[in-house]
């Protein structure tokens, strides 16, 4: 139990995990009725919002309520329009820098598009994309289970190139959290605390980072429009592309959580990492590797090691019995991994890329 805990310290070392970072601000919606109203507002009204969407945002307990721990936002259906809300925390709290978390269930149905994101505090001076935009989750519902998470910039907007996608199985049927670590240097986005995305542009000006300056957060379903619509459901050539059998959408946040001085471990790579976080030769080669690797033991003695994939889970141990030694990969798929090993009462451990 004790190495295993110590594996563990070390793998969220690396992957950029800390426990320094402290609650700032937070809404587990455990009220009843409206969006506590001294945290949120609501986006109004029906003017396609820049994407040609087609709901009707209202202030309605119907579209926003809080509800059995759970804050519902729900698009409904009356005969050809539709209703929904879009809550905002403009003007009540904003912030630069931290780590954001919402844990959400994501509507089905094909036309409906849901978001958890963030606006800089200055668009009403500024405008959009010059404000900035940072997009933990996005789900088309014509596309199930494809999350995406992006940044808007004057350098990349709409069509933006700042953008990554995740398969989430059961996305529609349980909870799952998205997250965004927002940091003076680069924005990483994971899910279910898996990072799959960081923006972290070379060159840091007005149009690649407008993110230094305050931002808020926003939680929307918003139907049909230039990115949920589904063509097959077109008609007059309008981006009003909804299933016609479907009637209402349903998004539930469990909670939306945000941490401050929060900033991410920034070792570099993990090739060379100690227990002492000092560097030293790697123990692995070749790496990349194919088939096999050879274990070079840092002391010079016989040691334990252990490989995980990327989510911290165990895949196998192994030991070797000389200074030098190879071991079988043959049965790892193509990807990254850590390698920990153990010697001598200490503790290394390597990323490992198999080719």
């Amino acid at each position: 139990m004790r190495k295993l805990i110590f594996v563990l310290f070390l793998f969220y070392t690396l992957t950029g995990y800390t426990q320094q970072d402290s609650l700032f601000w937070s809404d587990e919606f455990n009220g009843s009725g409206p969006p506590d109203p001294a945290k949120w507002s609501y986006d109004l009204g029906n003017n396609g919002w820049g994407n040609n969407e087609i709901q009707n945002y209202t202030n309605l307990t119907q579209n926003s309520r809080q509800e059995n721990g759970l804050m519902i936002i729900e698009a409904l259906k009356s005969g050809n329009t539709w209703t929904s809300a879009r809550i905002l925390t403009r003007n009540k709290f904003d912030f630069t820098y931290g780590r954001v978390v919402f844990s959400a269930k994501l509507p089905i149905g094909s036309g409906t598009w849901p978001a958890l994101w963030m606006l800089g505090e200055n668009i009403q001076s500024v405008g959009w994309p010059a404000c900035g935009e940072i997009d933990m989750m996005e789900h088309v519902g014509k596309n199930p289970g494809v999350i995406h998470s992006s940044i808007h910039t004057p350098s990349s907007y709409g069509n933006t190139v700042n953008t990554n996608t995740w398969f989430v199985n059961g996305c529609s049927t349980g909870f799952h959290t998205y997250e965004a670590i927002w940091a003076p240097d680069k924005i990483e986005f994971r899910i279910d605390g898996f990072l799959f995305y960081t923006y972290e542009p070379l060159v840091k000006n007005n149009s690649t980072w407008p993110f230094d300056k305050p931002f808020f957060l926003i939680m929307n379903i918003a139907m049909g429009g230039n990115f949920g619509s589904d063509p097959q459901f077109e008609t007059n050539s309008l981006k009003n592309g909804i299933d016609p059998a479907l009637t209402w959408a349903r998004m539930e946040i469990e909670y939306v959580r945000v941490y401050k001085s929060f900033y991410p471990a920034s070792i570099g790579d993990p090739q060379n990492f100690n227990v002492q976080g000092k560097r030293d030769k790697p123990f692995i080669s070749p790496n990349p590797a194919d088939n096999k690797i050879r274990i070079h033991s840092p002391t010079g003695n016989t040691l334990t090691g252990t490989i995980f994939d990327m989510t911290g889970k165990y895949i196998f141990t192994f030991q070797t019995e000389r200074e030098s030694d190879e071991v079988d990969i043959s049965s790892l798929a193509k990807g990254c991994y850590f390698v920990s090993v153990e010697t001598s009462g200490s503790f290394k451990i390597n990323k490992l890329i198999i080719k």
